[in-house]
């Protein structure tokens, strides 16, 4: 049957459980319900047990009523693991411009446009932390004021010191 479904980046997948009784004759007898992040559901295998956050319990039993194993399977993977992180999980497009924009200040500040970035950060209203810090420290490096630097991130001069004045950057960075 292998449905392919998937919540936001999470794809479920099953794994056969074998029965490895009698080593010229290597059965599956069950399946086990898997995700793409790593994440294993319940297993009769030995060496899997509780692997990425549910303990015990027993394979999928592989029986005549064909799929009946892999529904068993995709239900324990959306009822044991997709619903807790329904609530926290990031939407894997919103990760993916989170990253890209970190990506885009970094190339800024390494293209020695560091008060570009720090417009752009003041725009996020503070919550690219790092880059803040980079970009206030290769502006003042490149011979910006800290009255310029706390202008460009919406704050005094004082607390652009205070929060990123301390350290200044190596020559190459």
């Amino acid at each position: 049957m292998k449905t392919a479904i998937e919540y936001d980046g999470h794809v479920f997948s099953t794994r056969d459980v074998l029965d490895e009784s009698d080593p010229e004759f290597i059965v599956p007898v069950g399946l086990v319900a898997a995700c793409s992040c790593g994440w294993l559901g319940a297993s009769a295998a030995p060496g899997m047990e509780g692997k990425g956050g549910y303990q015990g319990g027993e394979a999928h039993v592989i029986t005549n009523e064909e799929g009946e194993a892999e529904r068993a399977a995709m239900a324990e993977w959306r009822d044991e693991h997709i619903i807790f992180i329904e609530d926290s999980a990031i939407p894997a497009t919103l990760a993916k411009h989170i990253r890209d924009v970190g990506e885009q200040l970094d190339a800024l500040i390494q293209a020695d446009k560091p008060m570009a970035a720090l417009a752009a950060i003041r725009l996020s209203e503070g919550n690219f932390a790092r880059q803040a810090r980079d970009a206030a420290l290769r502006a003042s490096y490149l011979d910006h004021s800290w009255s310029q630097i706390g202008e460009a991130l919406g704050i005094s001069k004082q607390a652009a010191w205070e929060r990123y004045g301390k350290v200044r950057p190596e020559a190459g960075r």
